[in-house]
């Protein structure tokens, strides 16, 4: 028989560790021309304490050799499979020999033998699923050897691509067990296997304690401490993330390939590329940039995207396991992921978390479906998923329409031959309803008219949903914020400043105290310019005479000194008294430079009737909090200038276009000297001549040389 090299075995997220070969389907054939070249002949006679060595060996990554496994035919195999059994059931019993007999029927799986009705054998099973009964059965006489057995099935069970995931489920739990008790085998293999089988069936304390038990027992370390830093980050332990980052600088292809295989359930395939290229002392580097960007785009505070990213992993494994793979799709079938660990709300889950809202229609006789929403800013997300031929296994579908058997405004062809087809669902739309007004829509009338919509929707929100990732801020209630951010100029040569202002309604304030009544807000603000991050974490406290009346808002102001450029800025507001909170975000900010050319700054809109006070340089500016304006009231504007030659003329033209695309402008005009480096301008605007509508208000400044600089903004002119 030819000799196995070792073969290697997952980690608790697919970190390998060496440990002995079984036979495979690269090493069959070999095995068995083999076989009769072997100077060992075959025989079914083995002794208790022979079987226990075997199995011994095959848990540590021995090579392991028995005659019992030298069999030349169908004959020889009954044989050894019934001299195990008598082995196994004699007086005294031997537990050893169920292991010694699952590792025959493993290697069995090479051969065309069908079990049979005959001692040590199952008919109606396959010898790989009748392998891990054994293991099973003799680690449950807990002997000395029901931990070794245990470890021997856990590798058997876990290798990088499970065969058998519904059988890690069903008799995890008893190897957790046998894997819990000291046996023969080495306390780092038996401790990390428990640690590789708790991760999988996700009992993280159970996995946690395991791999610090595998450590103390002499483990590596730098591999113990990554899986504890990923089940930790998991369960929200603070530091967690050290073990992870430490671990990426080593040289271990094996922690590259965990790592790899993490990312891939969010980075795309230049990402992956990127990465896999890095030396090992480049990883956590660029590690942290991937997580920690993620965090600024979604104004989270550093690290939370990465533990989150291991806490819904954990989630998916515990809700969303696949139990048969891989998976078979239908040629109409859109997102095919036939390796996937996960069913499709399960990856959909890693990407973006729990969703908003759900719906399904339940009713006898038709395949389980659900539809997620998430809520975006910039375009809500809606997932269908239905469960046709096996009920563990969710898809997503195209459409709505495919979970009651029909294809709505879709066009594409199913795959030819018969297909599995679920069954019509009275009132499917309206159980959707709440979702989206759409599905009230087509509960009413479902034209080809109204399913091309949902049908455009649902694209977009495939497209969206299936190359994205997010990690949507949580409020307790929703805070009615508005904001507004400025670019203006520095103090010297290439700096500038943003001004970032945010205004809360009246009708969502809840005061922190009533003498003096006075409001309270935690701000975060974030502003991004290339490689550049600013992060300003602030607790405002705003003591008002009176309290806002509804209609009014409650307004208060940042500064932020950065370097001239593009920046985008976000801004989160929660109100602490009753955790409500609003954030915006994606807006970008021209910073001007000041020291060289011609330069402009934002138009700072302020307002004439309130409005709390901005200090700027040249003294108190009182802000408009919505840039809308009764007609006839004043509309303040600040604005700052750079680059215009002292003595030399400066001319300035206001502008107001009407957005309604006739054209209409009423123009301004003026006309002075440049005084300075900076000149910093407020102009009171009349709107009595201005009609009701929304117009774009454009400051133009231009010198003697012919520079010029432009720049606009909105406001909303309403009836008095």
């Amino acid at each position: 028989m030819a000799r196995c090299l070792p073969l290697h075995l997952s980690l608790a997220l697919f970190l390998p560790l060496t440990v002995p070969c079984v036979l495979t389907a690269q090493n069959r054939a070999a095995s068995e021309e083999s076989t009769a070249a072997s100077p060992v002949e075959f025989s079914a006679r083995i002794s208790c304490a022979d079987a226990a060595q075997v199995i011994d060996d095959q848990a540590a990554g021995r090579s392991i050799d028995s005659p019992v496994f030298h069999f030349e035919s169908r004959s020889h195999a009954d044989e050894a499979l019934r001299e195990l059994t008598n082995l196994a059931l004699g007086s005294p019993q031997c537990a050893a020999a169920y292991g010694v007999r699952a590792l025959l029927k493993w290697r069995l799986m090479a051969t065309n033998y069908v079990p049979k009705d005959a001692p040590g054998q199952r008919t109606g099973m396959r010898w790989n699923e009748d392998a891990i009964y054994d293991l099973v059965l003799g680690a449950g006489k807990g002997d000395r050897y029901a931990g070794t057995l245990g470890v021997v099935a856990t590798q058997l069970l876990l290798p990088r691509q499970p065969t058998l995931p519904w059988m890690v489920r069903l008799v995890g739990p008893d190897l957790l067990r046998s894997l819990a008790v000291p046996s023969s085998v080495a306390d780092t293999v038996r401790h990390f296997q428990r640690g590789h089988l708790a991760a999988w069936l996700w009992e993280p304390l159970v996995a946690d304690s395991a791999f610090h038990s595998y450590i103390a027992a002499g483990g590596d370390s730098i591999r113990g401490n990554f899986e504890i830093a990923r089940i930790q980050m998991a369960l929200g332990v603070e530091g967690a993330e050290q073990g992870y980052y430490a671990a990426a600088t080593q040289p271990d292809s094996a922690i590259l390939e965990a790592l790899g295989h993490d990312l891939a359930f969010v980075a795309d395939s230049a990402e992956l590329d990127s990465f896999a290229q890095l030396q090992p002392a480049e990883r956590a580097t660029w590690l942290r940039s991937f997580w920690e960007g993620r965090d600024l785009d979604a104004l989270q505070d550093r690290g939370t995207r990465l533990a989150d990213h291991y806490e819904r992993i954990g989630y998916a494994r515990q809700n969303y396991r696949l139990l048969t793979y891989p998976r078979r799709y239908e040629l109409n079938e859109l997102w095919q992921n036939p390796h996937a660990e996960y069913d499709d709300r399960g990856l959909m889950y890693i990407r973006h978390g729990m969703p908003d809202d759900t719906a399904a229609a339940l009713r006898a006789g038709a395949c389980p479906n659900v539809s997620w929403l998430y809520r975006r800013a910039d375009g809500n997300l809606i997932f269908h998923f239905v469960a046709r031929e096996n009920p563990d296994d969710w898809r997503l579908v195209e459409t709505l329409a495919n979970a009651g058997g029909e294809r709505g405004a879709s066009t594409r062809v199913s795959q030819a031959g018969p297909a599995k087809r679920c069954a019509p669902i009275d009132g499917l739309a309206e159980s959707r309803a709440e979702l989206d007004p759409m599905y009230r829509r087509l509960a009413v009338s479902d034209n080809h008219r109204n399913w091309q919509r949902e049908l455009d929707f649902t694209t977009r929100s495939r497209e969206v949903g299936t190359t994205t990732d997010s990690d949507q801020l949580q409020f307790g209630d929703v805070l009615g914020v508005a904001w507004r951010a400025y670019g203006l100029l520095g103090e010297g040569p290439g700096r500038g400043r943003i001004l970032v202002l945010s205004s809360v309604a009246a009708e969502d304030l809840v005061p922190i105290s009533q003498q003096p009544l006075g409001y309270g807000f935690r701000m975060r603000l974030v502003a991004r310019s290339g490689p550049q991050a600013i992060e300003v974490d602030t607790v405002r406290r705003l003591a008002v005479r009176e309290a806002p009346q509804p209609g009014q808002m409650l307004t208060f102001a940042t500064e932020l000194p950065v370097a001239a450029g593009d920046w985008w800025v976000g801004v989160v507001v929660r109100q602490p008294a009753d955790s409500s909170g609003q954030f915006g975000r994606d807006q970008d900010v021209a910073v001007p430079a000041a020291g060289g050319a011609l330069a402009l700054s934002d138009i700072v809109l302020g307002t004439a009737v309130g409005g709390r006070a901005w200090e700027a340089p040249d003294g108190p500016f009182p802000l408009s909090a919505t840039g809308s304006y009764a007609k006839g009231e004043p509309l303040p504007v600040y604005y700052e200038v750079a680059g215009a030659v002292t003595g030399s003329e400066l001319t300035t033209d206001i502008a107001f276009a009407l957005d309604d695309d006739n054209g209409e402008r009423t123009t301004i005009n003026f006309s002075e000297q440049a005084t300075g480096a900076v000149q910093r301008f407020r102009r009171e605007l009349d709107t009595r001549r201005l009609d009701e509508g929304r117009y774009t208000l454009s400051v133009t400044v231009r010198t003697a040389d012919g520079s010029s600089q432009t720049r606009r903004t909105q406001v909303f002119i309403r009836e008095e």
